[in-house]
């Protein structure tokens, strides 16, 4: 038989490590040998395919930066699936981590040049009046971030102002200059916290609450500090301690609704961390003088959607307790009727902004905190209708929301709001979508600088690709982010 000679010898030969006579259709080692020629074809191969000669790296050496993406092409950079990603989409298990791989590098930090202590510390606290406090709430009118907790930093408590002013101080020398600068008013903080707590009887609970919560910030600036549930923990012991001295009743002032938005939210990602019996700050938050359908600043919403979503976070918490299969048909229907009940509520619910409030903003930055609030409906709208089974009408339902979401997104400048971008970005439906998502993310970075949204973007982009894998198999439309993706994350990407 006449044969063609080939440029390379075939894969059989190159495993063996043998030379090859490169005969074409097969290589006359092969044929002598008997053994099966694999050809000459081109092979794919996966840098991080564990095969015994790569080392598999669960997290990158450095930190990869991707280069500026044609316009044309924008949104495409996430389809580089890993052989990671095919193995969980193949065997249908969950990643024991995700690696924390950043799409851009940091905002460029420059050196502190204010020679001197005092006045560097002026200058932070006069960058955090003038643009964190705005930046960190929806609504700067009796803006919290900044009416209440900087007198409680400035005033003569002791240790516990001591740190409260060195936590707020930590968080604006991060953003301003990267983690070096910001260390040791951390370090100075979490000290005088602790003896706050261990040596000052007579504290100001509610400075020592503040100090907690202002810790849990700096670790959603800083993706890196990994100790956002230490310090959440802590405060909720806090809480605990100021609803005994008010008779076990909390009103719904500004430290209050604050921790309720990072305990909530803190669900969402683990929902078996909750209590038993549901969030600390649900059960003690008590005012029927209280309109939970007014807006909160540090919420973003108002508290009825907070109440929404902590109710979908513990249907998750039985789900992964297994407590499902033993509900009696009595329980099984009340649970239904519940769930419509929410259903019902959040379908037809209405979110407002406080009249002295609304009187002292402009018309364009009314519009935008009302989108906002809206974002945070449909969002959690969405978040519920995942949790019940895919009939085609949940799927139309889902559809239209969607539309409204993106709508939405068209209409705001900037989201800065990262839980309603992520759950709208799990129920996305076209490439198209995907990208508004991904140019939402790179205006949200861009605006704020903080380290979260980098790990906000990974979680997408991984659960994006698994969705991708699975759609051969008709199981992408009911695929759960939550059954895809580990969410055993230390930085609070949510917040």
């Amino acid at each position: 038989m006449e044969t063609v000679r080939r440029a390379q010898g075939c894969w059989t030969c190159k495993k063996r490590k043998i030379g090859c006579d490169r005969g074409y259709p097969a290589c006359n080692n092969c044929l002598r040998t008997g053994r099966e020629c694999l050809g000459y074809g081109i092979r794919l191969a996966w840098p991080d395919q564990p095969d015994g000669r790569r080392r598999l790296n669960r997290l990158p050496d450095q930190v990869i930066h991707h280069q500026k993406i044609d316009s044309a092409h924008y949104g495409k950079q996430f389809l580089n699936v890993t052989y990671t990603d095919l193995a969980i989409a193949r065997k249908g298990i969950t990643p024991n981590s995700l690696a924390l791989v950043r799409g851009r590098p940091r905002p460029p930090r420059s050196i502190p040049i204010i020679p001197n202590f005092h006045e560097r510390e002026s200058h932070l606290m006069s960058y955090y009046q003038e643009k964190l406090s705005r930046m960190i709430s929806t609504i700067d009118v009796n803006n919290g971030f900044r009416d209440d907790l900087l007198p409680m930093a400035l005033s003569n408590f002791g240790n516990a102002s001591h740190g409260l002013r060195n936590a707020i101080l930590a968080v604006c020398a991060f953003h301003l200059w990267g983690p070096e600068q910001a260390l040791s008013y951390k370090a100075e903080a979490i000290r005088s916290l602790s003896s706050s707590l261990s040596m000052e009887s007579a504290a100001p609970a509610e400075t020592q609450l503040a100090t907690s919560m202002m810790l849990c910030v700096y670790n959603v600036f800083d993706e890196t500090e990994g100790n956002w549930s230490l310090h959440l923990y802590g405060a909720q012991n806090m809480l605990h301690e100021l609803a005994t001295m008010h008779g076990g009743r909390l009103a719904y002032g500004f430290l209050y609704t604050w921790f309720l938005y990072h305990e909530i939210l803190g669900g969402f990602s683990q929902p078996l961390q909750q209590w038993p019996d549901g969030p600390a700050s649900i059960r003690l938050l008590r005012d029927t003088n209280f309109d939970r359908s007014l807006i909160i600043g540090s919420l973003g919403c108002s508290v009825e959607v907070m109440e929404i979503i902590s109710y979908v976070n513990q249907l998750r918490a039985i789900e992964l307790r297994g407590e499902s299969p033993k509900l009696t048909p009595e329980d099984q229907t009340h649970r239904n009727d519940e769930w419509h009940t929410v259903e019902k509520r959040i379908t037809s619910l209405s979110q407002r902004l406080h009249p002295l409030d609304a009187n002292c903003l402009p018309q364009h930055e009314r519009t935008r905190i009302l989108v906002t609030a809206e974002l945070y409906r449909i969002a959690a709208f969405l978040y519920l209708q995942r949790t019940c089974n895919n009939s085609v009408q949940v799927q139309e339902i889902r559809s239209v929301y969607l539309d409204q979401a993106f709508q939405i997104l068209s209409r705001l400048e900037v989201c800065t709001s990262p839980w309603p971008l992520f759950v709208i970005a799990c129920e996305t439906e076209t490439d198209k979508q995907r990208i508004d998502i991904l140019q939402a993310l790179d205006q949200m970075d861009e605006r704020r600088h903080i380290g979260n949204v980098f790990v906000l973007r990974n979680i997408i982009e991984s659960f994006w690709k698994q969705q991708d894998l699975q759609a051969d198999n008709n199981r992408a439309a009911n695929l759960k982010w939550w059954d895809t993706i580990d969410l055993h994350i230390a930085a609070p990407w949510f917040i």
